[in-house]
This record gives C-alpha cells, structure tokens and sequence, in this order.
C-alpha cells in the first residue's frame, strides 16, 4: 500500500515538475483545496443506478440469495479455459 501510494506521488511530482501551463497547475491547485477543504462521502459519488444496484445486491444477500466465492472461482476458471460447463 505505502508503496502504491510513494508511486502515486512521485508520479503527480514528475507531472506538476514537467509541464509549465499555468492553467493546468491552478486547476490542480483548486481541486486539491477543493478535496481538502470539502471530504465526501463515497456513497454520495456514485450515480442513481449504482447505489440501486447495491441496494438490490444487499436485499439479496439479506434473503439468502448469494452464490459462494468458490463456486464463483470454478465457473470462471472453466470460462477461460474455454469449458462450457456453467
């Protein structure tokens, strides 16, 4: 993880660091104030469709209605070994 995000960094460094745009560098600028200042919640990024979509998926697994991690690894292990066994 730390890894990932020490790469994330080095990588926004080098861009900031390479392009002498201004607009570009105010942008970035604005939106990291933006994101510092104004913390959301995940939940209200996402579309209609998805946050019913999850709703849905939870009420399924509320009923009993779910399919184990395992049997789910088979099917598409057999998918990509080119098996038509589902």
């Amino acid at each position: 993880m730390d890894l990932i995000v020490s790469e994330l960094k080095n990588n926004l460094h080098r861009l900031v660091v390479e392009t002498d745009d201004i607009s570009i560098l105010e942008k970035v600028q604005e939106y990291f104030g933006k994101l510092k200042s104004n913390p959301t919640d995940w939940w209200e990024s996402l579309s209609l469709k998805e946050k019913e979509s999850i709703e849905r998926g939870l009420q399924q697994l509320n009923r009993g209605e779910r399919i184990p991690h395992d049997d789910v690894r088979q099917k598409v292990k057999k998918l990509l070994h080119g098996k038509k066994e589902i």
